[in-house]
């Protein structure tokens, strides 16, 4: 029914919208939005990192507008090229029908009725191809189709982080047979590249974290009845600490799930989920706790221990599935907390290491660490380079 009410919608909006495409396209406009709904920050992921590599390196070509669910939340970024308008209004609309490059990470996509002189990008906001989308869920049906083949219709290109995202994601679930630029996510550039003394820094200051203090973050992905199996933080914290290591855990949870982290020690961990860059908390944390989310893909290239803790794995399976087994992904998974300690304790640094690098390979990877000067280029060629030719 909710998939049926955003097709009619996004219809709807064909009718309403068109009085907009009676004002100019601006070539040097550009709009980002991110996800909408849920807890998380929209201003954030791909299209962040994007929009500030743009600003840096290309100072007052262009000016940009974001999309965000609460304006007043950014108003200290806001400066003479950047401005943040609130989701759904008719000034949104205005900006989303006058810019002529539009960088979304997924949102606005599926139903909204951009014009044909405008070039709408989409970064999508998971690497790898884990977890499937809902036009691909066993449950799917003919309007979360009708809604992919608009979407599909809609973009002029598709950022992808490997060629199993390009064939099994884009091309089959998305049913999109366009352009895709083959360089990685915006938001792994400083991760492929190592650079997270800053990152680690910046979340350290933030939650009071002493140095003393090795980092365990816990990030599971969305349930669609809002809840998750939480680990046993007490008795991993004595695993790891056995050889004299002090660690904290951060708790990470998804935009959309519900608050279940009242059994947190406040000593000794603390709930990020209103942090706003979970790149950021990727850089800092030591090791990784998570389950089907695709964050492992970012993660992996920072080379360290990662481990699934997938009590539900039977069911998840039935109710959402994978493009790629389970089992071929290169992190231990663990059904129970007996199996997640015991991986642990037997962890294994550069077995780790070759897991994880045959993992990128047979994923076809194309993280670059240049993936926001990329995207930049061509931006560059269909909205300043175009209109000059």
């Amino acid at each position: 029914m909710k998939s049926f009410i955003k097709y009619l919608y996004s219809k709807c909006l064909q009718i309403l919208l068109f009085p907009f495409c009676l004002f100019p396209i601006r070539k040097n406009r550009l709009a980002f939005t991110g996800l909408t709904g849920g807890k998380g920050y929209d201003y954030s992921c791909n299209p962040r990192y994007l929009s500030d590599y743009i600003r840096e390196q290309e100072k007052d070509t262009f000016e940009i507008y974001w999309m965000v669910t609460d304006p007043k939340r950014y108003r200290d970024e806001e400066e003479k090229d950047l401005h943040f308008v609130k989701h759904f209004t008719l000034r949104s609309f205005y900006y989303l029908l006058t810019a002529k490059v539009i960088i979304t990470n997924g949102s606005y996509a599926p139903w909204f009725p951009f014009r044909k002189k405008q070039y709408l990008i989409n970064t999508w906001h998971g690497g790898g191809a884990y977890k499937k989308i809902e036009n691909d869920k066993p449950d799917a049906n003919w309007v979360t189709r009708k809604r992919a083949e608009f979407c599909a219709k809609n973009i002029q290109l598709i950022v992808s982080s490997c060629q199993a995202a390009s064939d099994r994601l884009f091309r089959r679930a998305f049913l999109y047979h366009g352009e895709i630029l083959k360089c990685g996510m915006p938001r792994n550039d400083f991760l492929v590249c190592g650079n997270t003394e800053q990152a680690d820094q910046k979340v350290r200051q933030t939650y009071q974290i002493d140095r003393k203090y090795r980092i365990l973050l816990y990030a599971p992905t969305y349930r669609s009845n809002g809840k998750n199996q939480m680990p046993d933080f007490t008795g991993l914290r004595k695993v790891l600490e056995e050889n004299g290591e002090k660690w904290y855990v951060l708790y990470r949870a998804h935009r959309y799930s519900e608050d279940d982290s009242a059994g947190l020690d406040p000593e000794c961990s603390a709930d990020v989920t209103d942090y706003p860059d979970m790149q950021e908390l990727l850089a800092a944390a030591d090791m990784l706790i998570t389950d089907y989310s695709s964050c492992i893909w970012d993660y992996s290239f920072l080379y360290r221990p990662c481990f699934l803790y997938t009590p539900d794995l039977r069911e998840y399976l039935a109710k959402t599935g994978f493009y790629v087994d389970i089992h071929e992904w290169p992190f231990p998974i663990c059904e129970n907390m007996e199996d997640l300690e015991k991986q642990i304790r037997s962890f294994n640094k550069e077995k780790n290491r070759a897991r994880i690098m045959e993992h990128h390979q047979q994923m076809g990877s194309y993280e670059s660490g240049h993936a926001c000067e990329a995207v930049c280029s061509w931006i560059k060629q269909k909205s300043i380079c175009e209109e000059n030719a």
